[in-house]
């Protein structure tokens, strides 16, 4: 993301500045719309002369839907005279993301809008630029198995095209506001208040997710993580700032922290009838404003928890307006009523007389002028909001907001005042050439009771009582002065300063209104305000956003506040573990048996075995599936996966809790990288699935999950398939670590290793993410179509094939290319006896004879020569030849022999037994289905040899070689034995692929392997083991050169540098580890490291 960012910036050729904003430049803005899918429209239009791009794509003379005049004329008159140099018009977050970049680099005054309706102005900004979503218009429906609907929106949808999509398309909607013109991006992220909010709300509640563009350029998706896996699938891995940040957004976003573009909202049922009415009564004198607002009192003088629920379905609006029938002022009820019995209209109205009598009870005193109720189908309820053709005509207002019922219902204080102020501008009517209204909105009510904790939500406001305002509408809008409707006698500005000063705490509402000059005026709660502080130094470190009455950058002292450290980390008690098995599809094995019967979640699901599908499962038979070696190593549980969905919420509850863990598929780590002590270990040996897909052009692809054992995998082929791919054999070996670390075995001299035969992978990523990645030039064979890849996923792909090793992600499933299997191979030994160093010497001379021709014929490519020097005075040469010519067995065996002669004639140790033969192709893995071994395991160090003369003409390695093999056949070590070898990976294999454009293994580029390993025979320690393993390692690292380790196999390896040793492979992994794992979720010694901080 940060190189697109980098590029727009150099294309615009833009020094940031660090203080004051700098002039808009036409030229500039012309070049950023080069980049853009949206346009840039400026106040003059002749900007875009001599520019490449089609001039009706730039210019506001020449656009289509959009022109400068347009998009500037939708804000609120009162900001006439706040109108910006250019704005960009984005299509995307593609285009979000290029505007903050030049924003950012440009350094001008920078303003983002959805759709306008900013009382104070704060979504433009005189000569700047201004954002704008109000294209972004896209609303879809998305119903769910459960029967749930839910609605994603872009941020520039209005709430008129809201409304009139829902009635048209749906039968649910969600809390929201009645203003047309208003856009969702403003709205939705300042709390999204209506005339739903006492029943159900506030509209931000209903917010589940945002899409949402970092002011660093970076696009994430934010989700409530009980919704994210509806309705996307996954579940992220979030930490505390993920959370964070959704918090912040929801009720105090106004692009503090990001720009939202989308919105993931939950829904409630559409009723088919609401009740609808109007109660006027004629203002007499002062008296009569005193009692018109104790009526309200009386009526909302309970506490929330105390209301009846037909309580909560009333809205009633209390306003004091003109008299627009006749002469003098009313004091009026708006009513809204929701009611529970709403299949008919009837019963609407049935439902809500009693509740609206009890409240017009209260009101007796006062002379009644009109009104009444009537039950009306919901899609007509709002004929205001379906026809804006009024959106500019806007009152000029103040909007406070109301901490407490006695604020506002105390006779003694506030009232007195309201109803002085507002019976004299009844009484200069129409003098001051506008009219006034005033209103209580009563929020409090089921809406506190919400999220009372702000737990959910930043909304300041939500333990508020509810808001007042007073405004002003100029009679004749022509002469509209809206300095005097602010600043005047009678303005808003004197009704604060007269009326509201002793009301609350001097609050005002979030962002509506002209009067607040600080923060602190808006942002009410002090425990939010610093938790908004915070989210924005985590998400905009450089205030690219910054703005008026914005959330400010906190200072040191902010930082250094300890209180303010995020919930630190517990280690997971049993009853978590239980909990997590019970949210899986696989199982939580414990060494403690049955640790769920104490704390069942639910009843009768384990963390060991008392489900139908994990019956099988149990914490012993999985630990024993390890290399001896590995068996002190022991977890404090082993979670098995099966599904992504598993690994998920796996490392979402690791990650929470920041403990230690591994991953591992088929447990054949020899340095035991896939296990731990007092750990997690993420075991996927229940993910064994093989499937084969034929493509139209006859091609064969075989998806393998992950915890497919070779022995699984060879037996699953042979019975299915007449084709394979490269792979090792040791039978207990999985295949995801196998094909993760490069799958070297019998095959890569002549075709290559395994990982490069995978063209695309399912991986969960480090923030929980499930995506699939396939070889550009493979996924129309396999998908039927190819999707649009970006360079980030050819890297990913790149960074798994060789080195998935849980760097990026987990995969769960490779797809391979394949290639016909032969019908016969050759295979079987030679068998020499030892009776000098000499003999081992001159051995060891053949094998570096016969792989020293560097353009090899293609059938000695097709041979592999496995030389062993072992105990018992013994050497052995294992083979293994693939037939140009395999249809009959002695036409292959006769090819072989030929080959096999050419390295035989220098071996000058006797002979002492032979068994080469051709056999058919089911019989050539017997020794893998048979699983020969076990877990009787092996102690080895794997050497890799970058070069062949490291150990064909280096005679000091020979020499010392020799000797120790021929002194450890002399003088054999009681209860162990050993065997050396070398595993010639070079001719093909490294010219298979010599740059590393396909794949990151960085074995490719060595000429081979040497092991030496020793093996118990009776009761000897591994610790006895190690130690003469330990000496012979050693000797090889002082001999060869680099002193690089086969990737993960071995024990001493103690540093990436001994594994990872290709540094222009090492940095472009940093680099990808950055993009897919920025929080290092995948961590162990020896993984790849995130790069440090200005990398």
């Amino acid at each position: 993301m940060w190189s697109r960012l980098v590029a727009v910036v150099a294309v615009l050729g833009l020094q940031a500045e660090a203080m004051e904003k700098n002039p808009v430049s036409n030229a500039d803005m012309c070049m950023l719309a080069k980049t853009l899918d949206g346009k840039v429209l400026l106040s003059t239009a002749t900007c875009c002369v001599g520019y490449a791009r089609p001039m009706n794509y730039l210019c506001p003379a020449h656009t289509g839907e959009e022109t400068y005049d347009t998009t500037t004329k939708q804000y609120l008159m009162d900001c006439d005279g706040e109108i910006p140099t250019g704005v960009i018009i984005a299509k995307g977050p593609g285009d979000v993301s290029k505007a903050l970049a030049y924003a950012k680099a440009a350094n001008v005054a920078f303003r983002v809008k959805s759709g306008g309706h900013s009382q104070a102005c704060l979504s433009t900004v005189k000569d700047g630029v201004v954002l704008s979503l109000e294209s972004m218009k896209k609303i879809e429906y998305i119903n769910h198995d459960d029967g749930s609907v839910f609605v994603t929106m872009e941020a520039g949808v209005t709430l008129t095209q809201l409304r009139a999509d829902y009635i048209a398309n749906s039968h649910v909607y969600f809390p929201h506001g009645l203003d047309p013109w208003i856009g969702a991006g403003g709205h939705f992220t300042g709390g999204g208040v209506g005339h739903l909010v006492r029943k159900f709300g506030f509209g931000t509640d209903f917010v589940v997710g945002m899409d949402v563009v970092l002011p660093s350029g970076e696009f994430v998706q934010v989700f409530e993580p009980e919704y994210e896996e509806r309705l996307t699938g996954r579940l992220s891995v979030y930490n505390e700032r993920d959370r964070q940040l959704l918090w912040g957004l929801k009720g105090s976003g106004h692009a503090n922290f990001g720009v939202v573009t989308k919105f993931w909202m939950r829904t409630i049922p559409r009723p088919a009838y609401v009740v609808l009415g109007k109660y006027s009564y004629n203002i007499a004198d002062k008296t009569s404003v005193e009692e018109y607002w104790n009526s309200m009192c009386g009526f909302y003088s309970k506490a929330p928890e105390n209301e009846t629920a037909g309580e909560r379905n009333l809205l009633v609006w209390p306003m004091v307006s003109n008299n627009r029938e006749g002469p003098g002022f009313l004091m009026r009820f708006i009513i809204y009523y929701i009611p529970d019995n709403n299949s008919t209209a009837q019963g609407a109205l049935d439902e809500a007389t009693p509740v609206v009598n009890a409240f017009l009870a209260h009101v007796n005193g006062l002379t009644f002028h009109s009104g009444g109720i009537e039950a009306v189908a919901e899609n007509g309820q709002f004929p205001n909001l379906v026809d804006p053709s009024v959106s500019r005509y806007s009152p000029t207002c103040v909007s406070r907001i109301i901490p407490s019922r006695e604020d506002v219902c105390n006779r003694d204080g506030w009232i007195g005042k309201f109803a002085d102020f507002i019976f004299e501008e009844i009484s200069l009517f129409p003098s001051r050439g506008t009219t006034l209204f005033t209103y209580f909105d009563k929020w409090g009510g089921a809406a506190s009771l919400n999220d009372a904790n702000f737990e959910r939500t930043s909304i300041n406001t939500r333990n508020a009582y509810g808001t007042i305002q007073f405004c002003r509408i100029p009679l004749n809008v022509a002469a509209r002065d809206t300095n005097a409707m602010i600043n005047g006698e009678g303005g808003t500005k004197d009704f604060n300063n007269t009326v509201l000063a002793d009301v609350g705490n001097g609050w005002y509402l979030n962002f509506l209104d002209t009067l607040a000059t600080e923060p602190e005026q808006i942002y009410t709660e002090p425990v939010v305000y610093q938790r908004l502080k915070k989210v924005k130094h985590d998400y905009d470190p450089t205030n690219v956003l910054h703005r008026p009455l914005g959330v400010p950058l906190p200072g040191s002292e902010f930082l250094a506040d300890s209180t303010l450290a995020l919930v630190g980390a517990s280690a997971p008690t049993v009853q978590d573990y239980c909990k997590l098995s019970g949210t899986l599809e696989g199982a939580v094995l414990m060494p403690v048996m049955g640790c769920c019967g104490t704390d069942p979640w639910p009843p009768g699901v384990p963390c060991a075995t008392d489900t139908s599908n994990n019956a099988q499962l149990s914490y012993a038979a999985s630990q024993a599936r390890l290399l001896v070696d590995c068996d002190n190593l022991k977890p404090n549980a082993l979670i098995i996966a099966r599904s992504a969905l598993d690994i998920t919420k796996s490392l979402k509850f690791i990650k929470e809790r920041d403990i230690d863990y591994r991953i591992r598929s088929g447990a054949h780590s020899q340095s035991c990288a896939s296990t731990c002590t007092n750990c997690v270990v993420i075991s996927l040996e229940e993910l064994k699935g093989i499937e084969y897909v034929t493509s139209d052009a006859g091609a064969t692809f075989m998806g393998v999950e992950p915890g497919v054992e070779l022995k699984q995998l060879v037996a699953d082929y042979q019975d299915h398939s007449d084709v394979y791919f490269p792979h090792g054999l040791d039978a207990p070996a999985g295949i995801g670590g196998h094909l993760g670390g490069g799958a070297v075995g019998y095959l890569t001299r002549k075709f290559g290793f395994g990982s490069d035969f995978i063209v695309g992978v399912e991986l969960v990523l480090g923030n929980g993410k499930f995506v699939q990645v396939n070889d550009q030039d493979y996924e129309e064979q396999l998908l039927g179509y190819r999707r649009a890849h970006n360079d980030e996923d050819q890297d990913l792909l790149w960074a798994v094939k060789g080195n998935a090793h849980a760097n990026v992600g987990v995969v769960t499933r490779y797809w391979m290319r394949t290639i016909p299997r032969p019908s016969y191979m050759v295979k079987g030994f030679y068998l020499f006896g030892v009776q000098s160093a000499v003999h081992l010497q001159s051995f060891w001379g053949s094998v570096c004879k016969f792989y020293s021709v560097s353009d090899e014929s293609p059938k000695a490519k097709n041979l592999i020569l496995w030389p062993f020097v072992r105990s018992g005075n013994q050497l052995m040469l294992q083979v293994f030849y693939l037939p140009d010519r395999n249809d009959t067995a002695s036409g292959a065996l006769a090819e072989a022999e030929e080959v096999l002669h050419e390295f035989l004639v220098g071996v000058t140790a006797p002979l002492i037994t032979q068994s080469i033969q051709a056999v058919p192709d089911k019989m050539q893995f017997a020794d893998i289905l048979n699983d020969q071994g076990g877990r009787t395991t092996y102690s080895c160090t794997s050497r890799l040899v970058r070069k062949r003369e490291d150990v064909c003409d280096n005679w000091s390695f020979l020499d010392s070689f020799a000797d120790r093999m021929w002194y450890e056949m002399v003088n054999p070590v009681v209860d162990q034995t050993f065997f050396a070898y070398f595993d010639p990976w070079g001719s093909a294999a490294t010219t298979n692929d010599p740059d590393f454009v396909k794949s990151s293994f960085m074995g490719r580029h060595a000429w081979g392997t040497f092991q030496y390993c020793r093996t118990p025979v009776g009761a000897v320690t591994r610790e006895a083991l190690w130690a003469t393993v330990d000496t012979f390692d050693s000797l090889i690292a002082s001999q060869i050169s680099d002193s690089w380790y086969v990737n993960f196999q071995d024990r001493t390896t103690t540093n990436r540098s001994q594994v990872l040793f290709v540094p222009e492979v090492n940095e472009r992994l940093q680099t990808i580890k950055a993009k897919y794992d920025t929080t290092g979720v995948f961590s162990s010694p020896l993984t790849v490291a995130l790069p440090e901080r200005g990398w």
